[in-house]
This record gives C-alpha cells, structure tokens and sequence, in this order.
C-alpha cells in the first residue's frame, strides 16, 4: 500500500508539472524579474521611504514634470539644485510648498534628492504646443542676451546656472517676471539684468523657445 501511495504521489507530481510546468517557471521567472527592478531601483533612488516620492505631485516622476506650471527637475544641475533647497531653507525663496519641505529635511535627505534628480534624464516636453513665429522671436532673443554664456550652448544648465531646455512654459514666465519685478532674487544680479530691458511680449516668446527645446 505504501509503495502504491508513493507511486501514485509521484505521479500526480509528474502530471501537475506538465501541466503547470510551464506557468510555475513563469511566475518563478517573473519574481527574480521584480526583485531585480526593485534592487535596481532602490540603487538608484534609494531606500524607501523616499523624499522624492514627495515631488511627484508637482515635479512629475523623476522630475519629468507633466505640467507647464512646475519646473523640470530631472537633469538640472547638481550645484543648483542644492543652491535653490539652500535657498527655500534661508527664505532667500519663498513657496508654500518647497519651504516647509526644504525645513523639514535633514542633510542626508537634501543630498539624496539631488543625486537624484541630477542624475535622471530629463524628458522633452511633449504636453507644450508652440508657436512657431514666437519661437523664432524667442530664439533671437537668447542670442541677443547670450543666454548660452551661463545657460550652456543647449541650455543644458551648468554648474549652478539651471538647465532651461525643455522648462514648462508657464513657469518661466513667471520666474521671468518675478526676476523683473525683484520678487525673486539673484545674487549675481545677471538675471534682473537680463530680464529689466524685456518687455512682457519679450518675455513670453522667450519661454516659447525654451519650452520647446
């Protein structure tokens, strides 16, 4: 009896794998494939809970932000995105959001969301429609001001000048306008400099290039 049981046991066993065999490798498969992409993941965002997870909201995932209102994060510049959480944490810049949140985190997790933004591609900004007369305005007027001179040739950002390739349009109008009014202020006076001479129209054709690029 005993013989016959294990008999029947190994065949039952032979038979669910050919049956599900092929289903169970899958799904083994499948979980090495999940925990590959998490240790990945976590390697280069981090341990959970991340402070990145926060800015998702605003900022889109990775900084890719899917709005025109909220800056582009992914890809700026390391030395500047230190300098503007510096700059939220003084109350040299003021937001309701980014204040609080700059206050509230420690240096390790400073740190930690600017490798990580700096080091994510930025995506082109698909979701801004141009206009392609005041794209052509635009374009003169960075050449005019030499705006490559701190921007880069690309306006790919350097050092702690940000990169401006691809900024949602309606946040450049108004970071435009708040440097010509001295809301927003800027320690190496190029940027009033800049902005004093432009008129509205000017300002405007100039986040038409920059949003499309």
């Amino acid at each position: 009896m005993l013989i016959l049981s294990g008999w029947l046991l190994l065949a039952v066993a032979v038979i669910a794998g050919i049956m599900y065999g092929p289903e169970l490798y899958r799904l083994l498969q499948l979980g090495h494939q999940v925990n590959q992409i998490s240790q990945d993941d976590t390697h280069a965002g981090g341990t959970w809970p991340r402070p990145s997870e926060a800015c998702i909201g605003c900022h889109g995932y990775g900084g890719n932000a899917g709005s025109q209102i909220y800056p582009h994060l992914a890809g700026q510049p390391e030395p500047y995105l230190k300098k503007q959480l510096a700059a939220f944490a003084s109350g040299e810049r003021s937001d309701p959001n980014m204040t609080p949140m700059a206050l509230s985190m420690s240096p390790r997790e400073l740190d930690g969301l600017v490798a990580f933004f700096s080091k994510t591609a930025p995506l082109p900004n698909t979701t801004f429609r141009a206009d392609a007369a005041r794209v052509a305005r635009g374009e003169a007027l960075i050449k005019a001001n030499n705006c490559a001179a701190c921007h880069g040739q690309q306006l790919e950002g350097k050092d702690v000048y940000p990169r401006l390739a691809g900024q949602g349009h309606d946040y450049l109008i108004d970071q435009l306008t708040r440097f010509k009014s001295g809301a927003r202020r800027d320690a190496t006076g190029a940027m009033p400099a800049v902005v004093r001479v432009l008129s509205q129209q000017d300002i405007e054709d100039l986040a038409q290039y920059i949003a499309s690029r």
